[in-house]
């Protein structure tokens, strides 16, 4: 059984640990329930290669945070009106080759036209989510959170989706700085302000984050239990988030940032094997790195990356393969299967492990 942890720094020495001197362990596509058995066979037909890939699925939310993943990773669709996914091709198309439908549906069809935000990973193929909304995903996190009130911080990571034009395919909504208000609001009708760690929080009175990060630190990680942390993924779309919110004022997310840019407290480095990166995390910069090199690596028992991105300092690393759901011979997890543990790059030697329950 897998045991959850809290790391705390000894007295000894007045240092205090932070939420940026742990490492943690995320999921990548968190939500995903993948493809119906059907689904799959005609895609295999299809694009097989595309078939390999999408061919995983994790469990439901709650279970991943009972197990002790502390990161999760939703990829979210505008649809201000409602309606946009609620009807996709792919079950269509499986009907038409005479294939069996695959069971359940999808998703309830009046939630997904309900307007809001949808969770799913390509529109109108790969469209099962164990949360189809975001509102339902972040529910589920919450209540969660409410029964387990001295819990590490969880990071919720959003993707922002738009995708491309395709014949019969959905055209997805416009990204526009309306729809990262949009994001912004529905965070805050699920979770209260003093459950969230916040950019205005953790700049406090520096002008820039990059400052407050770099000369303050991070919040206490006895002040960061129980509380949850929005991380808006992808940089293209930084510029309409920090619109008329210089450093983040008022936002409810940390950007995925430039090192040294005035929103700049959370980098993301995909690749864990790159140089730079310990030197980001000495900087007081909290970096999410990709641990899987593929499937093919995966398969072939290759943990290159796997080995480097624990040894980078990242402090979120995010997989398809957390602690041993998946394969005996390829799982992201810490010495004696924890799911959390003391930086190896900036935590303060006083740093130990002890459990929290």
């Amino acid at each position: 059984m897998l045991l959850r942890f809290l790391l705390l720094a000894l007295p000894c020495c007045g240092q205090a640990l932070r939420m940026n001197q742990i490492q943690i362990i995320g999921t990548h596509n968190s939500y995903h329930a993948g493809l119906g058995p059907s689904e799959m066979t005609l895609l295999r037909e299809q694009n097989p290669a595309a078939a390999a890939a999408l061919d995983y699925r994790h469990p439901p939310l709650e279970d991943q945070l009972n197990a002790g993943v502390r990161q999760l990773e939703l990829d979210v669709y505008g649809d201000t009106k409602g309606g946009l996914y609620a009807d996709p091709l792919y079950p269509k198309l499986v009907a038409k080759a005479g294939l069996p439908a695959d069971p359940p549906p999808f998703a309830d069809p009046s939630v997904m036209r309900r307007p809001g935000f949808k969770v799913l990973h390509a529109q109108d193929v790969d469209i099962r989510s164990h949360c189809p909304t975001l509102v339902l995903c972040l529910e589920t996190v919450r209540r969660w959170s409410k029964a387990h009130p001295r819990h590490l911080p969880i990071y919720i990571q959003l993707e922002n989706k738009d995708g491309r034009s395709r014949p019969e395919f959905v055209q997805p909504e416009k990204i526009t700085k309306v729809t990262m208000d949009a994001l912004d609001a529905e965070i805050r009708s699920v979770f209260q302000k003093n459950e969230i760690i916040t950019p205005d929080l953790v700049r406090g009175k520096f002008e820039t984050l990059a400052e407050a990060v770099q000369k303050q630190g991070w919040p206490e990680l006895r002040k960061a239990l129980g509380k949850v942390v929005f991380i808006l993924d992808q940089e293209r779309v930084t510029p309409l988030y920090v619109d008329g919110h210089p450093a983040l004022r008022g936002r409810m997310m940390f950007t995925n940032a430039q090192p040294g840019a005035p929103d700049a407290a959370f980098v993301k480095v995909n690749n864990p094997q790159v140089p730079e990166l310990p030197g980001l995390i000495r900087q007081g910069y909290l970096v999410r790195t990709m641990t899987d090199g593929g499937i093919a690596a995966i398969r072939a028992g290759k943990t290159q990356r796997r080995d480097a991105a624990l040894a980078s300092g990242a402090q979120i690393l995010s997989t398809d393969y957390p602690f041993d759901w998946k394969l005996a011979t390829y799982q992201v997890a810490f010495p004696g299967g924890v799911n959390v543990r003391c930086n190896p790059v900036n935590a303060p030697s006083s740093c130990v492990v002890k459990p929290d329950r």
